[in-house]
Formats: structure tokens, C-alpha cells, sequence
């Protein structure tokens, strides 16, 4: 590991972090913080553009970086570039590679985002999707950034590992369409989860906007419209607790 000791937030790196930070998705680049995140990112094909580091966390690193150059800041500097009310002392930029989206397999499993707009349910699917053996995430239209640094955060890094694509609804449609991928909505009208038919084939599961929900046309569109099924009294879940359930139940078995 190269150290890059910075004493001044006029550093050149410093001050294109700082811009890179004001809107990651502006500059193009993705910006995250916390030591999970970053051992994740590591793990996957995520290109580093630049690594930021306190001293006490260069140390703790310095055995595992290899060739990768860290700039190094005291902790009020880093306080000053950090995202975080409480900040752990680790940010890296940088890109992942554009994922090239293959024809489904007899057993393929996705999970598409229906102007899903809070990051950290986001997050939390992106990471249900992963940990339930998905092949794939499609942010369409109007929904958070799954690598936008809260959700990244809620993830727990799941987004640099499974497959994330961006597509709207009409091209969503129309490739599920094409490639026989059943299309199965979230919604609290639809059948019971525990009563519907699981897919033999290819699926997506669809979730929608935390307010009005997954939008008409795909809801028309749809092979079927399931809903988790609840006490009395009550009828509401979060998206991320109800997509989680159903990307659970409908992959059950094939994991």
C-alpha cells in the first residue's frame, strides 16, 4: 500500500472528492464510506478511483491493500469530506463496470424497482436480492440509486455483487416479454403469497413506489399480483419487509 499523507483540504485530490461527493451520480462516480462497504467493495470488480483514510485506519489496513495508494488525513479533515454524522474514517470513489444483461436461465430470479425512492429500502432489497440468490436488480425509472451511498450502506455492500441494471418500465416489459420471464406484482389487492402458484420458470418480482405503488400499466401488464397476507386490523407493510418476504417465498427451494 502507497500512503498519501494530506494536511490540507486544499489538496486537489481532497477538493474533486469533495465535488465527486456534492453528486456522485453527476460526476459519474460512486462514492461510499464504512469499513463493510469498502471490505465488500474489495471483493467485487469495483474500480477504486480513490481511497480516503485516517491514520488509525491506515494502520488497521495496511497489511491488505497491496498496491492501491491512500491518502491519508487526520480526523478532522476526513470529518469535513465525510457523507456521515458519525464517520468511520474509510471513503472510496470509484466505478463498477457496466453489467452486461444475458439472456435468463430456466431458473433466473430478478427483482425490479418501481420508482422505489427512499435509499434505504433500496438498500435493504438490493441486499434481500443477494442474499436470496436473485440474478439481477433493475432500478426502473423515478427510484433511488442503488449505489447511492445510504443505500450502498444498507446493502452492506450487496450492490457491488449481484447484477444492477437501469431500464424503464416499457423496455422492462418488453424484455420480460421477450424472454419469457413471468412477472409477478407486489401489491395489497393481489392473491395470498402463501396460495399463489410458484414459478416454474423465470421470474421478476415487482415493487413499487411507498406511496402509490407499482405503477398501472405494469400492474396491467402483469402474469400475477400476490400480496403477504396479514393480521386483521392491519394492512400495511414496508416495501422492503413485503419485497423481501416475496423474493424469499417465490425462490424458496431453487436457493
Amino acid at each position: 500500500m502507497r500512503v498519501k499523507p494530506v494536511e490540507s483540504l486544499q489538496n486537489p485530490t481532497l477538493k474533486w472528492i469533495r465535488k465527486v461527493c456534492a453528486d456522485p451520480r453527476k460526476e459519474g462516480f460512486i462514492v461510499f464510506e464504512g469499513e463493510h462497504t469498502f471490505e465488500e467493495a474489495l471483493r467485487s470488480d469495483f474500480y477504486f478511483q480513490a481511497i480516503l483514510m485516517t491514520r488509525a485506519k491506515v494502520d488497521k489496513w495496511m497489511e491488505r491493500l497491496g498496491d492501491y495508494e491512500v491518502i491519508m488525513v487526520d480526523d478532522d479533515i476526513f470529518g469535513s469530506v465525510s457523507l456521515n454524522k458519525s464517520p468511520e474514517g474509510v471513503m472510496a470513489v470509484g466505478k463498477m463496470e457496466r453489467r452486461i444483461l444475458r439472456e435468463p436461465s430456466a431458473g433466473a430470479a430478478y427483482l425490479y424497482l418501481d420508482e422505489v425512492q427512499d435509499p434505504v429500502n433500496v438498500g435493504i432489497l438490493v441486499r434481500s436480492a443477494h442474499a436470496f440468490s436473485y440474478d439481477g436488480v433493475f432500478a426502473g425509472k423515478g427510484s433511488a440509486d442503488p449505489f447511492n451511498p445510504a443505500a450502498l450502506a444498507r446493502s452492506a455492500g450487496a450492490a457491488f455483487h449481484i447484477p444492477v441494471y437501469e431500464m424503464s418500465p416499457d423496455n422492462f416489459l418488453l424484455w420480460a416479454k421477450g424472454n419469457g420471464v413471468r412477472v409477478i406484482v407486489a401489491d395489497a389487492s393481489g392473491r395470498d403469497l402463501s396460495e399463489a402458484e410458484k414459478p416454474g420458470g423465470p421470474f421478476a418480482v415487482v415493487v413499487g413506489n411507498e406511496g402509490r405503488g407499482v405503477r398501472r400499466e405494469i400492474r396491467f401488464a402483469a402474469d400475477t399480483t400476490v400480496s403477504v397476507k396479514m393480521r386483521e386490523g392491519f394492512d400495511s407493510l414496508n416495501v422492503s419487509s413485503a419485497g423481501s418476504i416475496m423474493m424469499y417465498e417465490l425462490k424458496k427451494g431453487k436457493m
